[in-house]
Order: C-alpha cells, then sequence, then structure tokens
C-alpha cells in the first residue's frame, strides 16, 4: 500500500511540476507575442479622404496619406485595407503602383517599402467603382516591416443611382 501512496505522490508532483513549466513557457511566449505586436505603435499620421456615399459604377477616389510624425526615419512596409471595406467596390488603380498586392485572411496588403524622412508624408490613391450596394466599412493599416501599425475605420455606403432625370 505504501508503494501505491509513493507512486501516486509521484505522478501528482511530476503533474504539478510540468503543469507549472508549460504554465510558464506558455506565457513568455504569450509576452514575447504581445512585445512583438503591441509594443511601440509607429509614429505615423494616417489620414484617409474618401465620399461618404456613391452610386453603383461611380469611379471614384479613396485617399490614403502616411505621414511620419516622428523626429527619425520610419518605414512605412505595407498598407493593409480590410476586405469588408473592399467588398462593395472594384478597386481600378491604385497610384503609385504597389511593389505587390496580395490578399490573405481577408486583408489585401499592398506593399510599398518607402523610407519616410521625419515629416514626409507618402500619398497613395485608390480609384475604386461601386459595385455593390451597402454599407461597407473596415479598418485601413499602414505597417512598419515588423507589422507594428496606425488604423483608421473608413465606412462608403454605396447606392443605387437615381434614375434618369431625377438629381438628388
Amino acid at each position: 500500500m505504501d508503494a501505491v501512496r509513493q507512486r501516486n505522490k509521484t505522478i501528482l508532483i511530476t503533474a504539478l511540476i510540468t503543469m507549472t513549466v508549460t504554465s510558464l513557457v506558455w506565457m513568455g511566449i504569450g509576452a514575447v507575442g504581445y512585445w512583438l505586436v503591441a509594443r511601440d505603435q509607429p509614429e505615423f499620421g494616417l489620414t484617409v479622404d474618401h465620399p461618404n456615399t456613391v452610386h453603383v459604377g461611380e469611379v471614384f477616389t479613396l485617399k490614403v496619406s502616411v505621414e511620419n510624425e516622428g523626429s527619425s526615419d520610419l518605414k512605412l512596409e505595407d498598407l493593409d485595407i480590410y476586405d469588408d471595406l473592399l467588398d462593395g467596390f472594384e478597386v481600378v488603380s491604385v497610384t503609385p503602383k504597389p511593389r505587390s498586392t496580395s490578399s490573405v485572411f481577408g486583408i489585401r496588403t499592398h506593399v510599398f517599402s518607402r523610407n519616410l524622412v521625419p515629416a514626409e508624408s507618402f500619398d497613395i490613391e485608390f480609384e475604386l467603382r461601386g459595385k455593390n450596394t451597402g454599407l461597407w466599412g473596415g479598418d485601413i493599416d499602414a505597417c512598419t516591416p515588423l507589422q507594428n501599425f496606425v488604423t483608421h475605420y473608413s465606412e462608403i455606403e454605396v447606392m443605387v443611382p437615381p434614375p434618369a432625370g431625377i438629381s438628388e
């Protein structure tokens, strides 16, 4: 009977040590993840300009301006636009042309890899065409190479055009 108690005690101590070590490892992984993602926000000023409403078939400009508001050089790696915003539109063009564009997990990423000196701005114009009626909204993120970012939320309503001869 003492051998069984000793074995159970050893199992319990081993389980507690394993649980403690595993918990500490996961907390360390979480801390590193937080440090990588949420540490210093870049000193980007991010402004977005667009009409509040457009009609199906109408082409308009969504202008994004990224400014280095810090006192040292800063790199704009990419601009991410969430599909929840873009689903209502067809992208006609992007100026200046990004180095690459990809879409993963509901985010369209436009890579620019542009260095900005303090107080320098970089303007990006998206020519969009209204495609689907509804209220379309989502985040636009200006990201550094380590994917630290600042966010702007935008909403644009796409409406059916008025019948010919009727103005709004």
